[in-house]
Order: C-alpha cells, then sequence, then structure tokens
C-alpha cells in the first residue's frame, strides 16, 4: 500500500469518474484504475461499487477511506513539519476564506503582511464555509477565515480573531430611511434583500430578523454578493444588511444609507479554523496577528455586543 494508491483512491471517492480523476492528477485513466485495483487486491476488499454510472465507495470503502483521509493528511503535515524546523517565518500557506469576508478583509491587511513576513507566500482561496472545512481536513488548505460560531464533530479548532457589526443598508425611498437607528421589528420582511440560502451571512441575518418564510416578490436575486445587494437596494429599494468591514468600502455620497441597528450591537464572529495537528500554526498565528493589527481596533473585542449565531453545522 502506498501513499499515491491512497491519493487516487479519494480522488475517485470525490470525483466519481476514473476520467476525471485522471484528468485532475495529469496520468493516464489506466494507471489510476491499475492502482486502485491492486491496493483492493492488497486490502482484500472491494473499495468501489463500478456498477453504476458514477462510481461510488462501498460501504467497507466509505470506512476505509476515512482513515486514508487522516494518513494522507498526517503526511502532508509531516512535510510541513519538516519545513517549519527553521526558526524563520517562511514557507508557503494556503487559506480560505468566506465570499462575504474576503473582499473586504484582503485589502487591508494583505500589504502589510508582505512588509512583515516577505518570506511567506500566501495563497487566498475565496470559499464557502463548507469548502473551507473540507479543505482544511483534507490538507488542500493549512487554516480558513470563517464566520463563527459553528458547531464541529472534526479535529479542528477555533480562534476567534475579530467581531463585525451588522448594519443596515437602506434605500432612500424606503420609509425607514429618515431614522438612524431602526428598530428590527419595524423592518417588513418584503423588504429585505438577502444572500442565496447556505450562506452563513444570511443564516445570521435571518436569526436577527426571526425570519420564518420566504419573500414575496416578483424578484428573486440569489447571490453571494454583498455589494450585488447594495446595488438593487440602492436602484429597485429595500434593506439589506452589511458587515461592517464592507462599510469601509462605501462611497461618501452612499453613507447616509447605512443605518445601525437599535439596541446592543449585534455581530458576526471572525474566526480562524485550522486542524489541532496544524504544523503551520506559527505561519497562521503571524496573519493573524498581522489582521489584527490592520483592522479597526473596536472590532477586536466582544465586549457588550452580541454575538449572532449562524445554524452552520459540520457534516
Amino acid at each position: 500500500m502506498t501513499l499515491k494508491q491512497l491519493e487516487y483512491a479519494l480522488a475517485l471517492q470525490k470525483h466519481g469518474s476514473y476520467g476525471r480523476v485522471a484528468k485532475h492528477m495529469g496520468v493516464s485513466q489506466p494507471a489510476v484504475s491499475l492502482q486502485i485495483q491492486a491496493l483492493e487486491e492488497e486490502l482484500g476488499i472491494k473499495l468501489f461499487d463500478r456498477s453504476k454510472k458514477q462510481v461510488e465507495p462501498t460501504t467497507n470503502g466509505i470506512l476505509f477511506l476515512e482513515k486514508a483521509q487522516v494518513l494522507l493528511t498526517e503526511s502532508k503535515h509531516l512535510e510541513d513539519f519538516a519545513v517549519n524546523l527553521s526558526e524563520d517565518v517562511q514557507g508557503e500557506l494556503c487559506l480560505g476564506i468566506i465570499p462575504t469576508l474576503s473582499p473586504y478583509l484582503l485589502p487591508l491587511f494583505a500589504d502589510e503582511l508582505k512588509q512583515r513576513y516577505s518570506k511567506i507566500k500566501l495563497t487566498i482561496k475565496e470559499l464557502i464555509t463548507e469548502e473551507i472545512l473540507q479543505g482544511v481536513k483534507d490538507g488542500s488548505l493549512h487554516g480558513g477565515i470563517i464566520s463563527t460560531p459553528i458547531q464541529l464533530k472534526s479535529n479542528l479548532e477555533i480562534c476567534p480573531i475579530f467581531y463585525e457589526k451588522f448594519y443596515l443598508y437602506v434605500s432612500d425611498k424606503h420609509s425607514l430611511f429618515e431614522e438612524q437607528d431602526i428598530a428590527i421589528e419595524k423592518i417588513d420582511q418584503n423588504s429585505i434583500w438577502m444572500l442565496k440560502e447556505g450562506n452563513c451571512f444570511m443564516d445570521q441575518v435571518t436569526n436577527i430578523c426571526s425570519l420564518n418564510g420566504k419573500k414575496n416578490d416578483e424578484l428573486v436575486y440569489e447571490s453571494n454578493n454583498i455589494d450585488a445587494l447594495r446595488r438593487i437596494v440602492e436602484y429597485k429599494g429595500g434593506i439589506t444588511f452589511v458587515p461592517e468591514l464592507a462599510t469601509l468600502m462605501i462611497p461618501a455620497d452612499q453613507e447616509e444609507l447605512l443605518k445601525d441597528i437599535k439596541g446592543s450591537d449585534k455581530v458576526r464572529e471572525i474566526s480562524l479554523i485550522q486542524l489541532k495537528s496544524e504544523v503551520r500554526k506559527n505561519l497562521l498565528t503571524s496573519v493573524v496577528d498581522t489582521i489584527k493589527s490592520c483592522i479597526p481596533k473596536q472590532m477586536l473585542s466582544k465586549e457588550n455586543k452580541e454575538v449572532v449565531k449562524t445554524n452552520f453545522i459540520e457534516q
């Protein structure tokens, strides 16, 4: 049994096709098939059911591949550990950041990180929370920056970084536009523009407003883009929610559309998520420390703030 065979088997579980695995890994299809067949023969069990159009793991295959993923991830960590024995802060780091945060956070800290740690080669991938968790678990990501709290089941740990306040963005044609602090109970559900389902930000907005139904509107717009929702509010009317960092990039002539939510500040907790055994914690810590030095200081504390839950449960 080799690590390469395990890698092929895990890729087949993910892609469901020998052809797609071959294309993804840059090898021939027969090579993939032969390696997985040899692995099954050595183990004495069938890992995959090939009777269907899409290849799927058997019951035993699922159990075996769970252990194989742990082993493959740990092997990558061993390689990383050797690289990071140096006391110098250097090396490659791949970080996932959720779409409702990355466009606003990255410009704030990227230059500062380069100046402080010129030997860190940082790759940022904009991914939803579910994809980030999977990437951290399978080793394709060294860490992720997501909205928390979330319910975890695996060997992951969460390290809060900062607390980002929710604001309202209100059309100048809306009846609540003249108010500076708006009570949530005054907002008509049908006037709210929200991100598509499955997004933690959308879940938090739903929790803030205690929404329990579909919008009744002639236009349904599904997006993960907060700026796109702002444009709809500006030209079509209504209300949307924006996170604090996004407000830093709103043009001066549109700032009057920003409104506070009445009552205690409602915030989303932004955290680093990583494996407990992650060997590049020194690099991740360097990134987190840089982020903390670049964001507004009031965002570092959750004192007197209400952290809004996400409803996210790790699968």
